[in-house]
């Protein structure tokens, strides 16, 4: 099929055991050459998977698992080859398309400290219960400079000494306050094109998307479909 008739078409999809799976569409990597992205679901020999073939015939690939019964999706393996073109945004993105359609509560995952950033950049939020873990990562944002840092600066002086114990706390959500923190410093560098060094960061971490996530990120999220030319708006 000619990669670019499928472009900018709306986003089409169909049912298969109560979850809805987009149809192949056609999306813009970094470099603006087409993707073809389609699912690979309910295979006998591969896992479910949303699969990007590029226009040299390369293949990436997301591991997903969605359940409608508790309403979560599960992302495991993300490979983008090649690398640093755009296409693990791409996949990234067609996973929240589904969670989005579907109407579903979580998607969670688990990612290595090295793509920790990545995630951070859609929306997805931090989940440890490791209090050094935690102190670590508030203690590089209170290092952390500029201006636009002022107020998580501040939150790291209100949840550090909490987290440390010098201050006692009963909220039962404290640590994932604290988390959130750390996240959101990381999503602010990335949507500025900011690296941050992932050395800094003890180990990787479980990850969670809700769905009132789309209410924080709807703006960004959109103008990342658009810039892969993705007809599709959560």
């Amino acid at each position: 099929m000619d990669f670019q008739i499928l472009r900018r078409q709306p986003i089409e999809f169909f049912e298969n055991k109560g979850v809805k799976y987009f149809k192949p569409f056609v999306a813009l990597d970094k470099t603006k050459k087409p993707l073809k992205v389609y699912n690979l679901e309910d295979c006998q020999y591969s896992p479910p998977s949303i699969i990007a073939e590029n226009h040299q015939g390369k293949f990436s690939s997301y591991e997903v698992y969605l359940d409608s019964n508790t309403r979560t999706m599960i992302g495991d393996s993300l490979a983008a080859d090649p690398r640093n073109q755009g296409i693990g945004e791409v996949l990234n993105l067609a996973a929240l398309m589904e969670f989005h359609k579907n109407k579903f509560n979580r998607f969670n995952l688990f990612s290595l400290k090295e793509a920790i950033q990545f995630y951070t950049r859609f929306g997805f939020k931090i989940i440890n219960e490791d209090k050094g873990f935690i102190l670590n990562n508030l203690k590089n944002v209170e290092k952390s400079k500029g201006a636009i840092f002022n107020e998580l600066r501040k939150d790291v002086a209100f949840f550090k000494p909490r987290i440390e114990g010098k201050i006692s706390s009963d909220d039962k959500y404290l640590n994932q306050r604290a988390n959130d923190v750390f996240s959101n410093f990381l999503k602010e560098l990335s949507r500025k094109h900011i690296k941050y060094n992932s050395s800094k960061i003890d180990h990787g971490t479980n990850m969670e998307f809700s769905d009132w996530e789309f209410e924080i990120n709807r703006d960004y999220l959109n103008s990342l479909f658009d810039k892969h030319e993705i007809n599709y708006k959560v």
